[in-house]
């Protein structure tokens, strides 16, 4: 395992290694860009998250616990919920009809909350017992 999340660590927690991963859309879900944006932004939630011991950046969000790399994927869920709901449609073959949009976009709502809730929690400890130990030593 990396010390440090990385592009292909978030590909495989997400299985969107590539286009066969996803054989809805043949091609992967998220960009690179969109997951080194997904790793700024759990950087920058991390690093506002009181009480200021400790501060990560979004390159080098640390690897050795789940806190980073679930704030990647709700990050993740996140944006893929917004491109989802731009795009809902139904489609109809005879008495046939589909609503894979819709489907997809509960399924990342109720991943997004799940990680959400996580992460936050495992963060808030995380600080919590970091200032502790900065405060009676030990850390």
């Amino acid at each position: 395992m990396p010390n440090y999340i990385t592009i292909e660590l978030v590909r495989e927690e997400l299985q969107d290694r590539f286009p066969g991963d996803n054989s809805i859309d043949c091609d992967q879900f998220f960009s690179d860009e969109e997951i080194l944006h997904a790793m700024d932004r759990a950087a920058a939630r991390y690093n506002q998250l009181p009480p200021q011991v400790e501060f990560v950046s979004g390159r080098a969000l640390p690897a050795n616990t789940s806190i980073f790399l679930d704030a990647v994927l709700s990050n993740l869920y996140s944006t893929a919920i917004h491109k989802l709901s731009r795009n809902l449609m139904s489609w109809q073959t005879g008495d046939v009809r589909v609503d894979l949009e819709r489907t997809r976009l509960e399924a990342f709502r109720a991943l997004k909350a799940e990680l959400a809730g996580q992460w936050r929690r495992d963060a808030v400890d995380r600080k919590a017992e970091i200032n502790r130990s900065l405060a009676w030593g030990s850390y």
